[in-house]
């Protein structure tokens, strides 16, 4: 058998220098029947014949995703794996990652979720809440917001108010043609999902925009709000409004009591200023707290003191 070993080194206009050496192998116990001269003889053959070193210069480009294997760049003093700059690239292909350098921190990171649409990839300044999938609203590009793109039949985006639940079971988008505001997106008392807005916007079937709304309704669940500018939604101006804990606080008003007992909220009259109707009196000392009255066919009672009553006839006229 020969073998063949070759040395090569690369250089500019195809040159290349190359060193060969020749060994052949005739049998296990050749070297043990050769004398002294021949012995070395065999020895130099077996030798590297030529070394041939030739210094260019050139530039080598290697492709990362074909010609390595398990890299490691925690000994880098610095990496940057992502596209970065102040204006998103006009066109992406779906997995791409982009950095935008002038948006607020915690809000720089996107990436392309289908074909040249950047989907903000954090929720800047959002608490746990601002990681919901539910009623999420994202930019799709500068004249088009998607709401609610996660919610189908299978995950339904549940929202209640009081005993009644409404479900959201498709996607909406909101378009704007002109104008610089706010668009206020929330679920209305009714179970409508709805887009607020003093600027030129338009929904799709799923939603309703209302025009002339500047905050979000008093009985409404607020969702997102997102500025735009000269007619165009803000790279940056979505913010999350989705809220897992909330309270409400109640007054009473006027002769009302407001009483909370084992989670329990009870308003009721207050009997110190509002007489309330109760059975009529067997007797004058029937027991009552004073304000309370009672009537019937012949007799209107009222409890003047703790535990007494006065009546009056009646007649018709």
């Amino acid at each position: 058998m020969e073998n063949k070993v070759v040395f090569a080194s690369g250089g500019d206009s195809g040159r290349a220098g190359f060193c060969l050496a020749d060994v052949k192998l005739r049998g296990q116990d050749f070297f043990l029947r050769r004398s002294p001269n021949q012995m070395m003889y065999w020895l130099g053959r077996c030798s590297l014949l030529a070394v041939c070193v030739q210094v260019t210069f050139g530039q080598t480009l290697l492709d990362l995703r074909t010609q390595s294997k398990s890299i490691d760049f925690s000994g880098a003093n610095a990496t940057k794996p992502f596209q970065a700059g102040a204006i998103f690239p006009a066109t992406c292909s779906i997995g791409q990652m982009f950095f935008q350098t002038n948006a607020p921190a915690g809000r720089n990171l996107y990436g392309c979720t289908s074909t040249n649409a950047w989907t903000q990839e954090s929720g800047g300044n959002a608490g746990m809440a601002g990681q919901l999938g539910d009623f999420l609203v994202t930019r799709t590009n500068s004249s088009l917001l998607a709401i609610g793109s996660n919610c189908s039949g299978t995950t339904p985006c549940n929202v209640r108010f009081g005993s009644l639940t409404y479900s959201l079971v498709t996607g909406a988008t909101v378009s704007i043609s002109g104008g610089t505001g706010v668009a206020f997106i929330y679920v209305s008392s009714s179970g409508a999902l709805m887009v607020g807005h003093n600027l030129a916007a338009s929904c799709s079937v799923g939603c309703t925009a209302q025009s002339g709304v500047t905050a979000f309704p008093s009985d409404a669940i607020p969702l997102f709000t997102w500025t735009a500018t000269n007619g165009s939604w803000d790279t940056a101006g979505g913010a999350d409004q989705r809220a897992v804990l909330s309270t409400q606080v109640l007054h009473p008003g006027a002769g009302m009591l407001i009483v909370q007992s084992s989670g329990q909220t009870t308003i009721a009259p207050d009997p110190t200023v509002v007489g309330l109707r109760v059975a009529p009196p067997a007797i004058s000392t029937s027991p009552c707290a004073a304000g309370s009255w009672a009537a019937d066919n012949s007799f209107y009672y009222v409890c003047i003191s703790a535990n007494t009553w006065k009546r009056a006839p009646v007649a018709s006229w």
